[in-house]
């Protein structure tokens, strides 16, 4: 196994990767098969979470590769509250560049799946429809949201509120190097090198709610497999919002083994804990055999 390193050059940021390649990769037409990583809100790929099913993809002789969203973790730029469709572009210019470029030191790869968390899996999602062209052969929505308009209960503090209605923004957190939790809420991932500001504006959450998730709708599901991921104690995302993907792909989708969708007991939202790592090894590994032979791997 070997791990690399690299940024990516995008239009506005230069994103951080990181490879992990198995020792004898899965290739097809000479190209070793790539499964591409991303995080969500404000985390980034130095989370347990990801480190762990880099490795559980290397167990099964697939590389992958997981990058930080501009703004977050090692990648240059900012961020904000409501930038999907800028996450979405960020995966393209991705997928783009490990098309034509790879890996370091590595021969040509080829990107056959995203697995995606929280708003990374809705940014997915977005990416997948806006270019159809791009997306591949598996897909793994991992707690996304969709219903954006839809907040969490008690995430804005009064303050935060009269704040917005005052100025029309308001810092919610610093994040980075000595990250602070704001509002009790959950910082995740490890700490990043650069401390930043994240603020909330009306004009993001706007953007936010705006975001119509309906879109996966026009997925290609004529060639692409859907496996939706949710825990039953998920305490940010209602459990309507993965019954809703799985409802809209199943009315698109040609046959019924396009879609699975699995609810983990007793897994929450950031599947922090060994436990909880271990179940959704075993539902990703049981879809992946089953899914693989398919476009013949």
């Amino acid at each position: 196994m070997s791990q690399t390193e690299f940024f990516v050059p995008s239009r506005t940021s230069q994103l951080f990767a990181r490879a992990i390649v198995p020792n004898a990769p899965r290739t097809t037409n000479g190209r070793i098969v790539v499964f591409v990583l991303s995080h969500g809100l404000l985390d980034n790929i130095d989370a347990p979470m990801f480190r762990h099913i880099q490795q559980t993809l290397c167990t099964l002789s697939i590389a992958s590769v997981a990058f930080d969203f501009h703004g977050n973790g090692r990648s240059t730029g900012t961020t904000s509250y409501g930038n999907y469709h800028d996450e979405a572009d960020d995966i393209a210019n991705l997928v783009q560049y490990l098309h034509s470029v790879g890996i370091p030191n590595t021969k040509r790869v080829f990107v056959i799946g995203i697995l995606a968390h929280s708003k990374g899996a809705s940014s997915m999602m977005l990416f997948a429809t806006k270019y159809a062209h791009l997306c591949p052969s598996f897909l793994v929505n991992l707690s996304g949201r969709f219903w954006l308009a839809r907040e969490i209960t008690m995430r804005w503090t009064q303050e935060n509120q009269r704040q917005l209605r005052e100025t029309g923004k308001f810092l919610w957190r610093r994040y980075g190097a000595k990250p602070t939790k704001s509002n009790g809420a959950i910082i995740t991932g490890s700490e990043q090198r650069l401390v930043r500001e994240y603020w909330i504006s009306m004009s993001d959450m706007a953007e936010r709610a705006g975001t119509d998730m309906g879109v996966v709708q026009m997925l290609p599901l004529h060639r692409t497999f859907v496996l939706n991921i949710m825990g039953s104690k998920d305490q940010i995302v209602p459990d309507d919002d993965v019954w809703e993907y799985d409802r809209l792909m199943r009315m698109a989708a040609p046959h019924a083994d396009r879609v699975v969708t699995r609810i983990v007991p007793g897994a929450k939202h950031f599947w922090n804990n060994q436990r909880e790592l271990e179940a959704l090894d075993r539902s990703l590994v049981r879809w992946l055999t089953t899914v693989l032979p398919k476009i013949g791997l």
